[in-house]
């Protein structure tokens, strides 16, 4: 039961050492993401390079704010990574792009995850590959139902109390 009790943990440093991973190891680009958000944000205009990306989609994507996404992209833009071009029939809707320098870098930056991804499986059968995702799977949309309740509920601090009580 001492295990269930430290997933967030766990989970945390597994992130933080991926992260390590990714610094230590990553190719050497001019121009490239400065911030983990400006990397996830040219990964996903890299894998929908094929269709139009605006920012809800990334709103959406990352579970983030639109003043978040809008200042990032900002950012992003300033430092020559992506291009935000209005659409014709409504100008305030901009299609955001990846520069073609950003591109090439970023192809780069995603044999590196693809490394990254290999190295961390390692030892790994495809059926315990399978389940992992399938369970990381539960685990996100349990995460996700948590962030989605209506605050008029019971509050988390009731609610983390509630379970605090059960165990004793």
């Amino acid at each position: 039961m001492e295990e269930r009790k430290r997933i967030t943990f766990l989970l945390r440093v597994i992130h933080n050492l991926i992260k390590l991973s990714i610094h230590k190891t990553g190719p050497d680009v001019k121009k490239g993401p400065k911030t983990q958000l400006q990397g996830g944000i040219l990964g996903y205009l890299y894998h929908h390079r094929d269709q139009p990306v605006y920012q809800k989609d990334l709103e959406k994507e990352f579970r983030i704010s639109g003043a978040t996404v809008s200042n990032t992209l900002q950012v992003m833009e300033r430092e020559g990574l992506i291009l935000r071009k209005a659409q014709d029939k409504d100008g305030r809707l901009k299609r955001i792009q990846m520069t073609p320098e950003a591109y090439q870098n970023h192809e780069k930056i995603e044999r590196h995850m693809d490394w990254i991804g290999d190295r961390v499986l390692e030892g790994m059968s495809d059926a315990e590959v399978s389940e992992l995702y399938r369970l990381l799977g539960i685990l996100l949309k349990n995460l996700e139902e948590i962030n989605a309740e209506p605050e008029e509920e019971e509050s988390p601090q009731a609610k983390i109390k509630k379970y605090n009580e059960k165990e004793v």
